[in-house]
């Protein structure tokens, strides 16, 4: 199989804990035809039957440190892209080092996608601990804009249970200085910024964003029965 390899870093030559590896300008684009792959520092996009573009504008970038969801963490290298990657099909293989595991046992490993809502979905695909990757084929489009790996056992996917849905609800959203929470026996609110980061974390039923600075944000409401509930908000 031909490979096409765009790496603007070297999968070892990463000496940062955040690195930009591939920039796309505006009106420009990378084309990647079936049969062939580019490889990003370690995630190798390969499409299975059409032509896969990435358009601009779009970077991707490398960081290392993981993404985390509530207690659950990845290993200490996630794959970003400043757009949404869209309806692709094919495999995406991630590259790791066993240094990267963060405690994680490596058999347990499992590719983890980030949507445009900012929630996880777990891929169980194909683990090869002689050449350190894992790997999952996409029959069907997906669409992410973050890559990582973690444990099976812990993954970064959040679980709503019902009926809290009808119950929690949060308000304004977007808003410039505060946010309300509305619903029954909250324990806590804990936000995270989207690289996984906790910024703030409360038992009452507001939070004073008044000192953080704006963008996009990831809210986990749990009550004391331990259910829980998420919700993206955007800071003015």
């Amino acid at each position: 199989m031909k490979t096409h390899v765009l790496s603007l870093v070297g999968l070892f030559l990463c000496p940062f804990l955040f690195c930009q590896i591939l920039t796309v300008n505006t009106g420009s684009s990378v084309s990647i035809s079936p049969g062939s792959s580019i490889t990003l520092d370690g995630l190798e996009i390969a499409p299975s039957d059409n032509t896969y573009v990435i358009s601009g504008a779009n970077d991707v970038s490398r960081s290392d440190t993981a993404a985390s969801t509530g207690t659950n963490s990845s290993v200490s290298r996630v794959y970003s892209s400043s757009a949404l990657l869209s309806g692709f099909t094919g495999t995406l293989t991630f590259s790791y080092l066993e240094g990267e595991l963060n405690d994680i046992a490596e058999a347990d490993l499992v590719l983890e996608l980030q949507a445009d809502d900012d929630s996880w979905t777990t891929y169980e695909g194909t683990l090869d601990p002689v050449n350190n990757t894992v790997s999952y084929t996409f029959n069907d489009p997906v669409s992410f804009k973050a890559v990582t790996a973690s444990s099976a056992d812990a993954t970064l996917t959040i679980e709503d249970i019902f009926p809290l849905d009808s119950r929690i609800s949060v308000y304004p959203n977007p808003t410039a200085n505060r946010i309300y929470i509305q619903g029954e026996n909250v324990l806590q609110a804990e936000l995270f910024d989207l690289r996984g980061r906790k910024v703030k974390a409360t038992n009452q039923k507001q939070i004073d964003l008044s000192d953080i600075g704006s963008g996009s944000f990831i809210l986990k409401v749990t009550t004391d029965n331990n259910n829980t509930k998420s919700f993206k908000i955007i800071k003015r």
